[in-house]
């Protein structure tokens, strides 16, 4: 099983063709027999200004860029295919010309995902500034799902958000997988994708228990201000139970509730430490949600070691 990571950055490499090709090259290399690449426009290889980093999993691939100039291609290919693509908006726009058997047009931008069922490659163009994640699954594996039928829709669901936190998880621990541990993060992110279709994954399945996990703990990092942020809350976003939810953290060295506990001490303690901060003690045990500043303090120091306040003079 082939498993490979790879990232091209025009911050490090340089803007243009000396970060774009060594993309195109090193694709070419690792996936170009199973999905070849269209040709892109001289101005996208030219211009080329942002980051693109690739993970391969046998044949399933997870592609994310994020640029601030424009992507177009120029010319593509008139060989028959047959995989799926999804693509995860998450900043400005992207632009496809007629993706899809059925005719027809598709933009999909921030907040939003396309599916389709490739058969033969396709037009496509961004906006500068452009965030996206684009995956590409075997025919095999998604084909009924969605030939004839694109499905367009929000990037915030349940079922979306559960799969992009698997997305992250694999892209982060990509380099280290064995071949039964690749084979698995493989075969749950089609199985999460077939669930982003449906609106629905089994959340009895123990392999989706990590992702479940995740896409708990991302909640909960955006809501850590939050008053009504509790594991009932999250687990009515992500449409299971609380029960479900517990075991999901179950194999964890924590339950989520200690999680939501841990991560408001953390920033809690990060904001009384800025060089910028004037933030008193009982302002940060109101922000992070405590009781009080004796319940605050209480927890710091067994957190910590030491009080809020001792920590901040420390620190500074």
């Amino acid at each position: 099983m082939r498993v490979g990571t790879f990232t091209v950055d025009a911050d490090s490499t340089g803007v243009g063709r000396e970060t774009w090709e060594p993309f195109i090259d090193t694709w070419n290399d690792r996936m170009g027999d199973l999905y070849p690449l269209p040709e892109f426009s001289a101005d996208t290889a030219d211009g080329f200004q942002g980051t693109m980093h690739s993970v391969t999993l046998s044949d399933t691939a997870i592609n994310e860029m994020w640029t601030s100039s424009p992507i177009s291609t120029q010319a593509v290919g008139s060989l028959e295919q047959d995989q799926v693509r999804l693509y995860a908006g998450m900043r400005g726009t992207v632009a496809l010309q007629e993706p899809h058997d059925r005719g027809g047009d598709a933009s999909v931008t921030a907040g939003t995902y396309f599916m389709h069922h490739v058969v033969a490659e396709n037009h496509f163009h961004t906006t500068p500034g452009v965030g996206a994640r684009i995956f590409i699954f075997p025919g095999d594996a998604m084909r009924p799902l969605v030939a004839g039928k694109p499905r367009l829709g929000r990037a915030d669901s349940p079922a979306a958000q559960i799969l992009m936190a698997h997305t992250t998880m694999v892209q982060r621990v990509a380099t280290g997988l064995g071949p039964a541990a690749a084979e698995a993060a493989r075969n749950a992110l089609i199985e999460l994708a077939k669930g982003l279709v449906l609106d629905h994954f089994d959340d009895r399945e123990p392999v989706f228990a990590p992702a479940l996990a995740q896409a708990a703990k991302d909640l909960a990092d955006a809501h850590l201000t939050d008053a009504d942020l509790s594991p009932a809350a999250v687990a009515d976003r992500l449409h299971v139970s609380v029960r479900t939810l517990q075991r999901a953290f179950a194999a964890l060295d924590e339950s989520f509730a200690g999680y939501i506990r841990r991560r408001r001490l953390e920033e809690a303690a990060a904001a009384l430490t800025h060089p910028a901060s004037r933030l008193s003690v009982s302002q940060a045990a109101a922000i992070w949600q405590f009781t009080d500043s004796s319940h605050f303090i209480r927890s710091f120091k067994k957190r910590f070691q030491v009080t809020p306040a001792e920590f901040a003079r420390r620190k500074r």
